[in-house]
């Protein structure tokens, strides 16, 4: 007698698929919870960075981690002076304890190099006042034994491997041996020779490869969200094929998971590229070398290209 009501109707059936339909309402409901918290995520950690504001004094040398003498900062700032005066082509150096000290701890360099260049809008004004994208940002992070040089949208990405070639001959390997200050300054005696050439020209060949161009934003959560609900979501679909009497609610909910956790990554792919390359997002450091009245400050942005370094 049992699932038998009183017109004599056997209610199994219609017992199993109202549970069914709520086994897949709760997964649907973990798989959207999943879904909001990797989207969301790396869009509020844009404004979780706390980057300071353009330093009032315009100084092309912010040197927060303290490493600099002034004597290394004045010449770096005669060599910032010429390239900015001559090609329009600011050099920005800036150094910081640490990523975790400006709310990019689980940052990559690059996401957060990116992320300084826009806030700052490192560029240049030119006689009938349009952009002049062709800045430079050297940003060496101590703690994290991380460098990373960030190229301006004009630059484009045929300059990577020269910007890497600077990265790894004439910076790191100083820095190896804790020569901050002669890092620095090779860096940017490099980066200088190289504005003295039209971004749209052939660079230099290089043969040192090396860690250059743009890695991907990403959520300081990574991507696991949306692995997860793939992950689910392909378990259930393989699990059809071993629970017949379920398939057809496995098969729908599983490749409708599947379906959304695609969805997300592309979608968040092209927002953390539209945000990295177009948007400015968003302790005193000690100033220091050149200084321009006009300002770096111009609505630059970075194009994602450049060089990366750790030692």
């Amino acid at each position: 007698m049992h699932g038998i009501g009183a017109t004599g109707i056997d209610r199994s059936d219609g017992m199993l698929a109202a549970t069914d339909i709520r086994a897949a309402g709760r997964l649907w409901g973990l798989a959207l919870g999943l879904w909001v918290t990797g989207f969301v995520s790396p869009l509020s950690a844009q404004d979780a960075l706390t980057i300071p504001p353009v330093p009032a004094d315009f100084n092309f040398v912010q040197d927060y981690a303290k490493l600099l003498p002034d004597q290394v900062k004045g010449e770096i700032g005669a060599i910032q002076k010429q390239s900015f005066e001559q090609n329009q082509k600011p050099i920005i150096v800036v150094t910081i304890d640490s990523m975790a000290s400006y709310g990019g701890m689980g940052y990559s360099i690059e996401r957060f190099a990116a992320a300084w260049f826009n806030k700052w809008q490192i560029g240049a004004k030119g006689g009938q006042g349009e952009l002049i994208n062709k800045g430079i940002l050297l940003l060496i992070s101590v703690s994290d034994r991380k460098a990373r040089i960030e190229l301006g949208d004009e630059w484009g990405r045929d300059w990577d491997a020269h910007a890497a070639t600077i990265m790894n001959q004439s910076i790191i390997p100083r820095f190896k041996q804790k020569d901050f200050p002669g890092g620095i300054l090779a860096g940017v005696k490099s980066l200088s020779e190289m504005t003295l050439n039209d971004p749209k020209s052939s660079a230099p060949s290089s043969g040192s490869g090396g860690s250059g161009g743009a890695v991907l934003p990403t959520s300081p959560l990574g991507f696991w969200p949306f692995t997860l609900v793939m992950v689910l979501g392909i378990g259930l679909i393989v699990a059809s094929f071993f629970l017949p009497e379920q398939r057809k609610w496995l098969l729908i909910v599983g490749g409708g998971l599947v379906a959304v956790a695609t969805l997300a990554y592309l979608v968040l792919i092209l927002v953390a590229l539209f945000v990295s390359a177009k948007s400015g997002i968003g302790g005193g450091g000690g100033g220091g070398g050149f200084s321009s009245s006009g300002g770096f400050s111009s609505g630059g942005f970075s194009g994602g290209g450049g060089a990366s370094g750790s030692w």
